[in-house]
This record gives structure tokens, C-alpha cells and sequence, in this order.
């Protein structure tokens, strides 16, 4: 009798343990390393750089996952007139992904609430494309453009 109550534990702990999982293996969007470039609305490269994904967190409310992780400049433009690149300077982003809508939102500078440069893409395989916006206290700025990432293989 020992015997069965002790296999039964050990198969319901295996069983648990393997089902019900959240790790990102099925998730579209991967952790990693994304090269990427934000134009303006006429395809003029203004930013460049590198993009980590570090975290993928499924949220225990909602079928979203937040996603976390740093970004770096390689390149910005000197056009004195976008006022919204004047808070990127590369560090910390967050933001929030859905798989079913394969929707990707990120926060470039997550420590601060006013001024911040959003991005929304959609995500396919290692292609995130969508666009960007710049945001104030007052709303949407009119500044925006393009935003294209690629993953970059190990």
C-alpha cells in the first residue's frame, strides 16, 4: 500500500510539473539580442542600436507577459527638432506582449513618466516592425515615425 500512495505522489509531482508551463519555447517573441533603427515618417534612419530582451514574464492576472530588458545607441540623429530622443539614452525598457495578438508595446525609459519614447510592433518570428511615438504629460507628441528590429542569431 506504501508503495501506490508513494507512485502516486511521484506521478502527480512529474505530471505537475510538466504540464501548464510557462516558458517562452512556444511564446513568438525570444529573450535576446535585436538590432534595430528608428526612422522618421519618410524612412530616414534617425536612431540605431541594439535591443536586449532579457525577460519574459507571464502575468498571473491577464494572458500578457511583461517583458523586460536594456537597450543601446549606436547611432541618433543631430537633428535638434526631435524632442523625443532627448530622454533615450540607452539603459532599461520595459514593456507588455501579448501572443495571441503577436502585439509588442515598450517603454524606453520606464523610470520616468513624462517625455518617453513608446514603441508598438508586431511580432513575427525574429522581425518586430511597427512604429514609434513620442508621449508627454499632454498625450501623444506629434513626433513618430517607423520602428524596425531584427534578432540576431547566436
Amino acid at each position: 500500500m506504501k508503495i501506490i500512495s508513494i507512485l502516486s505522489i511521484v506521478l502527480v509531482v512529474l505530471f505537475n510539473s510538466c504540464s501548464g508551463s510557462d516558458t517562452e519555447k512556444s511564446l513568438t517573441l525570444k529573450t535576446g539580442k535585436y538590432n534595430y533603427t528608428l526612422t522618421d515618417s519618410a524612412g530616414t534612419s534617425l536612431v540605431e542600436g541594439e535591443m536586449m530582451f532579457d525577460k519574459i514574464t507571464k502575468q498571473k492576472e491577464n494572458p500578457d507577459y511583461l517583458v523586460s530588458g536594456s537597450y543601446t545607441i549606436k547611432t541618433m540623429t543631430t537633428d535638434t527638432s526631435y524632442h523625443g530622443f532627448s530622454t533615450m539614452s540607452g539603459g532599461e525598457l520595459s514593456g507588455y506582449y501579448s501572443d495571441e495578438k503577436k502585439f509588442l508595446n515598450i517603454n524606453t525609459n520606464p523610470r520616468i513618466a513624462d517625455a518617453n519614447v513608446f514603441i508598438n510592433v508586431t511580432v513575427k518570428s525574429s522581425l518586430l516592425d511597427g512604429s514609434w511615438y513620442y508621449s508627454t504629460f499632454r498625450g501623444m507628441d506629434k513626433e513618430g515615425g517607423f520602428f524596425k528590429a531584427t534578432r540576431i542569431k547566436k
